[in-house]
């Protein structure tokens, strides 16, 4: 009996497709969409926060529900693309936190970065 053993070498992995090959642009674009039909009432609380509390106040109330549902979605985007492809729940989880991520992100971009910059231009604030 002869015994031949090769020395090892690893197998490379397929490479994965870049990051910007990876965003689904039509599914991004619905979830704007319909981000952008219910952002509504957050950008009408920032706006009154805007001039009741100050620019700074606005920013921050923005900023923070921004930061979690960016994590939330990050985390239901894990989530769907882990479980198994016939359940709809973690799918259905995941669009819905991408809307809601959207909707926050087109509050702020239509009520604050406007007012901020005229502000900061001009010297002049609301009352």
């Amino acid at each position: 009996m002869h015994v031949t053993v090769e020395p090892w070498t690893p197998v490379e992995p397929e490479p994965e497709p870049r990051w910007y090959q990876r965003i689904r642009i039509a599914y991004n674009a619905a979830c704007a969409l319909i981000g952008l039909i219910i952002c509504g009432p957050w950008a009408w609380v920032l706006d009154s926060i805007r001039d009741e509390q100050g620019l700074a106040g606005a920013w921050v109330m923005a900023l923070i529900p921004l930061v979690v549902l960016g994590f939330l979605d990050n985390a239901r985007r894990i989530e769907a693309e882990a479980a198994h492809p016939d359940l709809w729940a973690p799918k259905w989880r995941a669009a819905l936190a991408r809307v809601l991520l959207w909707a926050a992100i087109l509050a702020t971009a239509l009520t604050l970065p406007i007012a901020t910059t005229v502000y900061w231009m001009t010297g002049v604030h609301a009352p």
